[in-house]
């Protein structure tokens, strides 16, 4: 029985020991502490940057790989929707060319609000403009360095890319190119031939392959009026086979392309040297969008992004501006020539600009300007019927 006391005691001691050791040990932050996470309302469910330190770069690693390790995902579209409150619907009063836009958008990408909106969600022929999502598609694979791919990867020119027509660097299949070289062609030149070997390249030989690659990016974008046939956007058989869009989803594209720097240079360089000057078949390649600083009509701030023209499309163009840190995306579809889409183009944006301050008060002005104009419009005179001629009866008799 001594005995038994004299164990449980100890027993107390040893407890009574752990306890106290288990409560120091527990208090002290030490090295190996888990850092807290930030969950306020911006960064809710995210570590903060003081707790996930970067991890050292091993030795050898390609230049890339910083580049690699942010977009491995490609990254998808915000979680807020575009909001419309404040848009001007259909034609704009203060700007009679907006009639001649068959489709169009005004957007403030900072606050995503819509200042200006006609038949957004209609799908129409977006011809070159597809050549945004080629270049996108392309260079997010290199980011993710899929396939080993780089800037720099050489890509050998083939017979079919060497047929393509329309807009072009005449390719041959005696050359190779770098792939970064092809991606400037196909944003500057706009030519069909670079966009045709890319993608035939990146598709592992199969275009086909990387085109529904496009309508899945698409689809991930929240691009859900849009349908790719080819990576170029030459016309197809018949409107059916025609790529489409709508100007709500090529402002969604315009916002990802924003989001790197690389893409967004290539679109807003005016002029560039394809293949070595002096060497055979060196091209001097200008940008086809003339609202970019030097082009036929330059507006201010613009610094992309691309224009498109076949039959069934008329001249359109995603156009991006950045003036004073305010960002905006105009997207127009269906004009009769492209001088009349810039013009327009241009307008609309020194419209746009005035309206970011306060956009319900700019439309509440519209508003008024409206009922003003139906106002003052002068009254259509009914014209009399003409008269009957004396010989309206022989005149009939003769053409039947």
């Amino acid at each position: 029985m001594k005995f038994r006391y004299i164990f449980l005691i100890v027993s107390l001691i040893v407890l009574a020991h752990v306890v106290v050791l288990y409560l120091c040990f527990r208090e002290a932050p030490g090295d190996a502490a888990q850092p807290k996470l930030n969950l306020s309302p911006k960064t809710a469910g995210q570590p903060s940057a003081a707790a996930t330190p970067p991890a050292a770069k091993p030795q050898g690693m390609s230049r890339y790989a910083n580049l690699r390790s942010a977009a491995a995902t490609p990254p998808s579209v915000p979680a807020l929707p575009y909001n419309y409150t404040y848009a001007v619907s259909g034609d704009i009063p203060e700007l009679a060319a907006s009639a001649n836009a068959h489709a169009g958008i005004l957007l403030d990408a900072d606050t995503r609000t819509v200042l200006w909106a006609k038949n957004t969600r209609t799908p129409y022929p977006i011809a070159s403009m597809t050549k945004i999502m080629t270049a996108l598609l392309a260079y997010e694979d290199i980011l993710a360095g899929r396939n080993g791919l780089t800037l720099e990867t050489p890509i050998h020119v083939t017979r079919t890319a060497m047929k393509i027509g329309g807009s072009q660097v005449w390719l041959d299949p005696t050359e190779t190119f770098q792939l970064q070289e092809l991606l400037q062609a196909v944003s500057i030149k706009s030519a069909n031939d670079a966009a045709y070997l890319v993608a035939e390249y990146l598709g592992g030989g199969d275009v086909s392959a990387f085109v529904r690659r496009m309508n899945t990016r698409a689809a991930e974008l929240n691009m859900t009026k849009t349908r790719f046939f080819n990576p170029h956007g030459l016309p197809g058989d018949n409107a059916a086979s025609d790529n489409v869009s709508s100007p709500e989803d090529m402002a969604r594209l315009a916002e990802r392309t924003l989001s790197y720097p690389m893409l967004m240079k290539w679109a807003s360089m005016q002029r560039a040297d394809f293949r070595a000057p002096g060497s055979r078949g060196h091209l001097k390649i200008v940008n086809h969008n003339h609202l970019l600083p030097g082009g036929r009509y330059p507006a201010a701030g613009v610094d992309g992004l691309k224009t498109g023209f076949i039959n069934r499309s008329g001249y359109c163009v995603t156009a991006t501006c950045s003036r004073d840190g305010k960002r905006l995306i105009a997207v127009v579809v269906g004009f009769d020539t492209a001088k009349n889409r810039d013009l327009f183009v241009k307008k609309l944006l020194d419209w746009g600009y005035p309206r970011l301050e306060n956009p319900a008060a700019a439309l509440q002005q519209t508003q008024r300007k409206a009922v003003e104009m139906k106002t003052k419009a002068p009254a259509v005179k009914k014209s009399a019927p003409p008269k009957k001629s004396r010989n309206a009866k022989k005149v009939a008799s003769v053409k039947k």
